[in-house]
């Protein structure tokens, strides 16, 4: 990781801009006359994720309020009587520099623990209050810190850049020790099938009518909440065939349930699970495959297509439909869509949000229609959260919709405690 580059100073309740040279000039005589410096690195895990889910618009409205909670935060801790210095480095990461007056003392290891969980709920609760629980439950706070005793015989930059070092260490540090107990909790919700469906609407741009439902598996833990937490600790603790046959199950059973004769259930698959042996067109208990679109959700990239497209092939022969998501992100792109064929495309949710504002987005999805009118398949516009965007898809001839704006998000159910 680069050295920060540190941006924001923060006296009482006004941010001013500073470079890192002039931040350490602004404290540098309170250091050397008080001797010591506490350091701390806040790292928000998976704020890059928001970006990638939503677009850099809302990462940048999401990192405005994290900014501000923070301030607001430490004002009402004893941390408030110094200057702060609040940073934020590669989209997502934060360093407060403390130089505590004189009659305060440097915060425990303890007392720094303590503040972190409590910070991270406030955080927490100031954006689920602004962006929603979706966003607010994707990210993780982690705490490194560093204490600096200062040493007129070492450049004062020197000492403060090694200590912002050492505090991004511990904080990753933190951060392995957490994905620990994660993996753990992922352990647990395959033994006890610890998870359930949200079956969110896919309806027709038009009338509105339900088309069909999209499948998300989302954990009974709070930490296993969110899938894509779920499939991250999956991916790096080789458990993601197991985790990828325990969502599928679940919501193949619940479909059976819910689905009218003519909706369609669209299940999430990733290319790796192509290579499951108990993942065929003939293993699943779907009895009309007709009624199913995998979507093809692309975590990883495609290295074999012809070979994929050999299997895609015996489930389109068995009547399976498939869909590309996240179209325009990652690697769902425009040669994704040419090699998989699909019969839906489901455009990323960047794409989306502020679509009614942005007239490049509209080209592009105006494109996007065209081509798919082309090629007889369906366009899907995921993320839709404002009548503003739902009425510029629906003038740019999107076939069907998802999101919020429709069909807001069902209630989560109460987290089991643990023994």
């Amino acid at each position: 990781m680069s050295l920060p580059n540190v941006r924001r100073l923060f006296r009482g309740s006004q941010p001013k801009v500073q470079t890192v040279a002039s931040a350490i000039d602004s404290i540098r005589q309170s250091i050397i006359d008080r001797k010591e410096l506490l350091v701390l690195y806040f790292n928000f895990d998976r704020y890059t994720k928001i970006e990638e889910i939503y677009g850099w618009e809302k990462l940048d409205q999401v990192l405005e309020t994290t900014v501000h909670a923070i301030r607001d935060f430490l004002n009402d801790t004893q941390l408030n009587t110094a200057q702060v210095v609040v940073n934020f480095t590669n989209d997502d990461d934060f360093v407060v520099l403390f130089v505590p007056a004189d009659e305060i003392a440097v915060p425990t290891p303890e007392e720094i623990t303590e503040m972190t969980a409590n910070l991270h709920q406030f955080i927490a609760s100031r954006i689920e209050e602004e962006h929603g629980d979706d966003i607010s439950s994707l990210f993780d706070t982690f705490v490194g810190s560093s204490h600096v005793h200062y040493d007129p015989k070492i450049r004062l930059e020197r000492q403060v850049y090694r200590a912002i070092r050492d505090a991004a260490t511990s904080s990753n540090s933190v951060e392995q020790r957490e994905f620990a107990l994660k993996a753990a909790d992922l352990r647990e919700t395959l033994r006890t099938g610890g998870l359930y469906i949200d079956y969110h609407p896919i309806v027709v741009t038009e009338t509105q009518r339900i088309f069909g439902y999209e499948a998300l598996a989302r954990g009974n833990m709070k930490s296993m909440r969110r899938p894509e937490v779920m499939f991250e600790v999956a991916e790096q603790t080789d458990m993601i065939w197991e985790l990828s046959r325990l969502c599928r199950n679940t919501a193949i059973a619940g479909m059976k349930q819910r689905l009218e004769k003519d909706e369609l259930l669209f299940l999430n698959v990733d290319p790796h699970d192509f290579t499951d042996p108990m993942f065929t067109e003939h293993d699943m208990d779907i009895g009309d495959p007709t009624r199913v679109v995998l979507e093809i959700t692309e975590r990883t990239a495609i290295r074999d297509y012809p070979k994929f497209r050999g299997r895609l092939k015996d489930f389109r022969d068995r009547g399976y439909r498939f869909a590309v998501d996240d179209a325009g992100s990652g690697y769902a792109g425009l040669g994704s869509i040419a090699n998989l064929e699909p019969n839906f495309i489901k455009l990323d949710i960047s794409l989306i949000n502020c679509i009614d504002v942005n007239f490049i987005k509209q080209s592009l999805v105006e494109g996007m229609v065209r081509f798919a009118n082309d090629q007889n398949a369906m366009v899907i516009a995921e993320g839709v959260e404002t009548a503003e965007e739902y009425e510029t898809v629906k003038q740019l001839g999107v076939h069907l919709v998802q999101g919020f704006y429709l069909h807001p998000p069902a209630p989560e159910p109460a987290t089991p405690a643990k023994a």
